[in-house]
């Protein structure tokens, strides 16, 4: 069988104490025979120690190491970065607040060795460091977290009944699909999976989402918040705004769906203010869905307001 060169990229920034635990339990996951493996991290302009603690890593560590520095502020410069510097038949991406599973390397080429595969997602279950406040909400808002769930059966994205969508917590590709899709874009700020994803459909490219491709990612103190929740959701709704431009038949400039779910969130918000109806988790998720369509709705149609920038890390 002939040896699969493997990059696994991780971008980063200020968090080198959670970047060593990530790069660590890289190290530990088994590699299977045919694979040959690289870590290959990317400094986003970090301001902490993360260079001399990728540099002691890679001192020690079972496979070569590529350290590389993107001044641009973004998550999709560094990725653009780290693709552009590898030559490898694979890549796959992991966050550095993330710790894989010991047999994420052997599943993903076990995987692989199917040609009929062009790329893989899989779960990233919380670390908890905190209980999980009542007024949490789930759904589509486990993003927020970097949460990613979507069951235990191996299925083929995009196939009908499976909404999943592919995100870059937990991933990998074949590197010429990543290449058919071109660099991320640096229109969408925080929107690189969502947009990724959408080349990914445009092209035809065939995924699956395989469970047993595990990591788990640490859930900080700042996401447990709700105005960490609201930026969340208006970057969103801004993202997904512009990302509509230019489509027909719409009604003011949003789907006639999107309107009818804003009415009913509007009452569910009224109503939880006025009787306390509903549970927390509830009432605030109807919250940020309508700051998400307000974002949406102005992203949409009014381009002048100004967009801000505000740290996900």
């Amino acid at each position: 069988m002939p040896m699969m060169k493997l990059d696994v990229i991780c971008a980063t920034y200020n968090r080198a104490d959670l970047l060593r635990n990530a790069l660590a339990s890289l190290a530990a996951a088994r590699v299977p025979p045919g694979l040959a493996v690289r870590a290959v991290v990317v400094d986003n302009n970090s301001g902490d120690h993360t260079r001399r603690t990728v540099e002691a890593f890679a001192a020690q560590a079972p496979w070569p190491v590529l350290y590389l520095f993107e001044q641009r502020q973004g998550r999709h410069h560094a990725l653009n970065c780290g693709i552009a510097a590898s030559d490898a038949d694979l890549i796959a991406h992991f966050d550095d607040d993330e710790v894989v599973d010991g047999e994420w390397l052997a599943v993903m080429a076990a995987t692989f060795a199917d040609p009929a595969v062009d790329y893989m997602g899989g779960p990233a279950f919380p670390i908890w460091r905190a209980p999980p406040p009542d007024w949490l909400p789930t759904g589509a808002y486990t993003g927020v977290l970097g949460i990613v769930d979507n069951g235990p059966v191996r299925r083929a994205y995009g196939t009908p009944g499976f909404e999943g969508m592919l995100t870059g917590a937990n991933c990998a590709f074949r590197k010429p699909i990543l290449d058919a899709c071109g660099p991320y874009s640096d229109a969408f700020m925080y929107a690189e999976d969502r947009y990724l994803w959408g080349r990914l459909k445009e092209i035809g490219a065939r995924g699956w989402w395989v469970p047993e491709l595990i990591v788990h990612a640490e859930v900080p103190q700042k996401r447990l918040t709700r105005d960490y929740y609201r930026r969340w959701s208006v970057q969103e709704g801004r993202n997904l705004g512009k990302m509509a431009k230019g489509q027909a038949g719409l009604l003011l400039g949003a789907p006639r769906w999107k309107w009818r779910a804003a009415v009913q969130n509007a009452a569910i918000v009224t109503m939880g203010a006025l009787f306390g109806s509903g549970s927390p988790s509830r009432r605030f998720h109807a919250e940020l869905d309508l700051r998400q369509f307000a974002a949406y709705f102005a992203a949409r149609n009014l381009p002048f307001l100004p967009e801000g920038y505000y740290d996900r890390a």
